[in-house]
């Protein structure tokens, strides 16, 4: 049963920063290390955690015991037996979003910031262009190309091939709409867009059309409780 998450990262008690650093793994706290800005950094600490507890909740595991492994294209995914739960990560701003199923999923959050309309009569699909243009107001088109945005995120990341597939060789858009059944490879995909926060677009993809309602949030306290606790 498919099931998204997300954690706001506002209120993270800095002073358990250390605390939380030997639940993730060795690669994650070299690569935090690297990020000069503390959201940066924060948003990767919670993305793992996320992803654990999810994890040890689902197969009643330790938190420590999840391992983790990489796609052909770098993907990541549980290791075996704990592979049957798919899942995608994804963070902007303010929030990290995951969500999980029993198939493939992806999943794309972006901070709706005022972005020049171009980009998308550069990289996107007509079809997609043509309905972010075909709207009179331009906060409605700065709405629309986030939609798509997030759409062909969602899917560029459920495939797990990154951005070797040119952005404008597919549309998510369909009778005007980005969200429902989309034909891409030749493999069914659905797409639906939730409302998590007015400042964020949000879009999942999935092979199955059995959508969870909402999105649950997690408290970051109950997050770091979780595991201060474990």
């Amino acid at each position: 049963m498919m099931q998204i998450y997300a954690v706001p990262i506002v209120g993270f008690p800095d002073r358990y920063f250390p605390h939380l650093l030997p639940f993730v793994t060795e690669e994650r706290k070299q690569r935090l290390f690297t990020f000069s800005r503390r959201e940066d950094c924060l948003r990767g600490l919670l993305a793992e955690l996320l992803i654990r507890k999810i994890a040890s909740d689902t197969f009643a595991v330790p938190v420590k015991s999840i391992l983790f492994e990489l796609t052909d294209f770098g993907k990541p995914s549980l290791k075996t037996p704990l592979n049957k739960l798919h899942y995608n990560i994804s963070h902007s701003g303010n929030w990290v979003v995951c969500i999980t199923d029993e198939c493939t999923v992806g999943i794309d959050i972006e901070k709706k910031n005022a972005i020049d309309l171009q980009i998308a009569r550069q990289f996107f699909a007509q079809e997609e262009y043509d309905y972010i243009e075909g709207n009179w107001d331009e906060q409605q088109k700065q709405e629309r190309f986030f939609e798509v945005w997030t759409a062909k995120e969602s899917y560029i990341k459920a495939i797990g091939k990154g951005l070797s597939i040119p952005l404008n060789s597919f549309s998510t858009v369909r009778q005007g709409n980005v969200e429902g059944l989309r034909v891409f490879e030749h493999e069914n995909w659905y797409l639906k867009t939730y409302l998590l926060d007015s400042e964020y677009a949000l879009t999942a993809c999935s092979q199955s059309n059995k959508f969870c309602e909402s999105v649950q949030i997690m408290p970051i306290d109950s997050l770091v409780s979780y595991f201060l606790n474990s």
